[in-house]
C-alpha cells in the first residue's frame, strides 16, 4: 500500500509540473508550461512577451505579422480560443488582408519549450484579384543581450552594438551599411536556402536562444532552391523572420484571381526557447531539437483545417547515364524534388507557389535509391522527367529506376567547376555571403579573367561571378574572360561549349572562338538576384554554344566570354552578373 500511494504521489505531481494553462485580461492571451510564458496581444494577434521559465529576461521588443515590406499587416479581428486542457492551449486569429482570409493559429503543449505559429491564407472564388510578394512573421528581439545571430552551422557571429550602427553610411546595394568600425554589413549576407535549412535565431552570451525550428519547408514558395531573408541587425532590434513567402531573389509575386479558390497552410514551425552555456551551445541544442520535431512531423496536434496529416513516400532509385558509353555516373550530394507540373503562370519551380512541394537531398553513389517522405496525397510532377506522380495517403508509390542520359555530343575536352548548381569552387565562392566581393573584381583581375586550361586553378583563377563593372565615365563595361587551351588535332564534328548557368542578375551573354565573331547574345534570364544579395545558386538554365571543326586550330586557341550589364538596378545596386560551370565537348578527339 506504501509503495502504491508513492506512486501515486509521483504521478499527481508529474501532472502537475507539466500542465500547460490559458489566462487572458482584456488585452491578452498568456500561455504558460513549465518552461516557457508567451503573451499574445488580443489587439493584433501578435506575440508580446517571451520568457523562458526561472530566467526574467524578456526576450522582445516586439513581433508583428504582415506583407509586402509592411505594405500590410494582419490585425486580428477577432480571436478563438481553439483548445484549452491540461495538455494542450491553442488560440486562432483572424483578419482579411488583402482580399484573403488570414487565420493565425498559436498552439502551446504540457512539453512545448516555446510556441508553435502556424498561418492559413485562404482566398475564395468569389474574392476579388490579388497580388502579393512577401508575407512573413517577425519577432524583433532585444539585440542587448541577444546579439548572436546564427542560420547554418557555419554562419554565426556576434552583431555590431546598437551604438555601432547608428548613422552609418549607406552603401551599395541600399541594404549595405558601413559601421563607426569600418565593416559593412549586410543583411542578405545572413539569407538561407530552403533545400537543407531547418532553424535559425539568435543568442545571448550566456546561452539564451530564440530559435524558429522548420520540421518542413514544403510551403515555402520557389520550393527547394528558393533563398531568402532569416536574420538579421536593427540597432536595438535583432530581427528574426520567417518568410512564408518571399521574393528576394527572384521567386516572383504570388497572384489569386478571382474565381480561384485558393488556400495554403504555413507551418506549424516551433518558435524554440533554450538556455545554453554558450551561444553555441544553445545553436547546438536547437539542432538536435529540430531533428526530433522533424521526426514528428507531420504533427499529430493541427486541427487547423486545410493542414493534411496523413500522408504518402515516394521512392525510386536515380540513375544518369553517359550517353557515349550508356554508363551510370556516380552522383554527389543529388536532389530529387516533387512539384506540380511547370504552366505559363508558373514557368520554373522556382517561382511556383501555388502548391507544396517535397524534396530529399543528399543522394551519393551510382544509382542511389531515395525516399521523399510526408508527401501530401494527389497528383503531383517529378521535376526531372516530368512524369506525373500519383500519391496516396499511407502508401509507399514507388517510381522504379528514373534514368536521365546526360547531354553530351563528345568526349569532354576541358571542364571548369563542378555541375552542382552552384559557384563555390571558384574564388570566393568558400565565403560568398560576404558583402562587396563584386568590387575587389577590378583589383584581383586588372585585366579581366585569363585561364590556362591544365595550368590554372578554378579557386584561385576563376572568380564567382561575372560582373560588369564601372568604366571611367561612370557607365557600365564589359569585361571578356578568356579561356586558353590546346588541341592537337581539330575536332571530327560539332563541338559545344555547355553553360551550366547558377545564377544571373539582369546580364546577357554571348561567346567567341579565336577573335571571331560573337554568338548570338542570350539575353532572356530571369533575374534571380543573386549577385547582388550575396548568394551563390539561382535560376539554374543550361545553355549550348556550338562550334564547327574549322573553328578551332591545333595548338592554341581561345574562347570567350563577353558578358553585358542588360538593367537591372543603377541606384546604389551597383553590380550584376552571372555564374558559371563550363564543359567543351568535342566529337573525335
Amino acid at each position: 500500500m506504501k509503495i502504491l500511494f508513492i506512486g501515486l504521489l509521483v504521478t499527481i505531481f508529474a501532472s502537475i509540473v507539466s500542465a500547460v494553462s490559458l489566462t487572458q485580461n482584456n488585452n491578452s492571451y498568456t500561455l504558460k508550461n513549465n518552461y516557457a510564458t508567451v503573451v499574445i496581444s488580443k489587439k493584433d494577434g501578435y506575440i508580446t512577451s517571451l520568457k523562458i521559465a526561472g530566467d526574467n529576461q524578456e526576450f522582445l521588443n516586439r513581433s508583428y505579422i504582415d506583407a509586402n515590406g509592411s505594405k500590410a499587416g494582419f490585425h486580428a479581428k477577432k480571436s478563438t480560443i481553439i483548445k484549452n486542457t491540461r495538455d494542450h492551449v491553442e488560440i486562432a486569429f483572424t483578419d482579411n488582408v488583402l482580399n484573403m482570409d488570414w487565420e493565425v493559429r498559436y498552439t502551446m503543449l504540457n512539453d512545448t519549450k516555446g510556441v508553435y505559429f502556424s498561418l492559413k491564407l485562404d482566398h475564395k472564388a468569389n474574392y476579388p484579384d490579388t497580388q502579393f510578394s512577401e508575407i512573413r512573421l517577425v519577432l524583433r528581439l532585444k539585440s542587448n543581450p541577444f546579439s548572436w545571430l546564427q542560420v547554418e552551422d557555419d554562419v554565426g557571429r556576434y552583431l555590431p552594438t546598437a551604438e555601432q550602427q547608428k548613422n552609418c553610411q549607406v552603401m551599395g546595394p541600399k541594404e549595405a551599411c558601413k559601421i563607426k568600425t569600418g565593416e559593412v554589413i549586410h543583411k542578405y549576407d545572413w539569407s538561407i536556402d530552403a533545400l537543407k535549412h531547418d532553424v535559425h535565431g539568435f543568442a545571448t552570451k550566456n546561452g539564451l536562444g530564440c530559435w524558429f525550428v522548420t520540421p518542413s519547408m514544403e510551403w515555402k514558395n520557389g520550393g527547394a532552391y528558393n533563398r531568402d531573408l532569416a536574420c538579421h541587425q536593427g540597432e536595438n532590434d535583432s530581427l528574426q523572420i520567417m518568410y512564408m513567402a518571399g521574393s528576394h531573389y527572384g521567386a516572383g509575386d504570388e497572384y489569386p484571381k478571382r474565381g480561384e479558390n485558393w488556400s495554403k497552410v504555413y507551418g506549424p514551425y516551433l518558435i524554440y526557447l533554450n538556455k545554453a552555456g554558450s551561444p553555441q551551445a544553445s545553436w547546438r541544442n536547437a539542432k538536435a531539437v529540430t531533428r526530433v520535431e522533424k521526426a514528428k512531423w507531420p504533427y499529430s496536434f493541427v486541427s487547423q483545417p486545410g493542414y493534411v496529416k496523413q500522408r504518402g513516400t515516394v521512392t525510386g532509385k536515380l540513375t544518369i547515364k553517359n550517353p557515349l558509353n550508356k554508363s551510370a555516373f556516380r552522383l554527389e550530394d543529388a536532389v530529387v524534388t516533387l512539384v506540380q507540373p511547370e504552366s505559363s503562370r508558373e514557368s520554373i519551380p522556382n517561382q511556383q507557389w501555388r502548391h507544396y512541394s517535397f524534396w530529399t537531398h543528399s543522394l551519393s553513389g551510382v544509382s542511389p535509391n531515395f525516399s521523399i517522405k510526408n508527401v501530401i496525397p494527389g497528383v503531383v510532377g517529378e521535376f526531372i522527367l516530368n512524369k506525373a506522380v500519383t500519391v496516396t495517403a499511407g502508401k509507399t508509390t514507388n517510381l522504379g529506376e528514373i534514368v536521365f542520359t546526360e547531354k553530351r555530343v563528345g568526349t569532354i575536352a576541358w571542364e571548369i567547376g563542378i555541375p552542382d548548381r552552384t559557384a563555390k569552387e571558384f574564388k570566393h565562392g568558400d565565403h560568398f555571403n560576404q558583402w562587396g566581393l563584386p568590387y575587389k573584381f577590378p583589383k584581383e583581375f586588372p585585366n579581366g579573367v585569363n585561364y590556362h586550361i591544365g595550368k590554372s586553378n578554378p579557386a584561385r583563377d576563376w572568380n564567382y561571378c561575372h560582373v560588369s563593372v564601372p568604366g571611367k565615365d561612370g557607365k557600365y563595361q564589359s569585361i571578356p574572360w578568356n579561356i586558353y587551351f590546346n588541341l592537337k588535332k581539330k575536332p571530327t564534328g560539332t563541338s559545344v561549349l555547355r553553360v551550366s548557368v547558377a545564377a544571373n542578375s539582369s546580364t546577357a551573354l554571348s561567346v567567341s572562338i579565336n577573335g571571331g565573331r560573337n554568338s548570338a547574345e542570350v539575353a532572356d534570364f530571369k533575374d534571380d538576384a543573386c549577385v547582388r544579395r550575396d548568394g551563390i545558386r539561382g535560376f539554374y538554365r543550361e545553355l549550348e554554344f556550338k562550334f564547327g571543326p574549322n573553328d578551332f586550330k591545333v595548338g592554341e586557341n581561345k574562347i570567350t566570354l563577353h558578358a553585358r550589364k542588360t538593367g537591372g538596378y543603377t541606384n546604389n545596386y551597383q553590380f550584376d552578373g552571372i555564374m558559371y560551370h563550363l564543359r567543351l565537348e568535342t566529337p573525335g578527339l
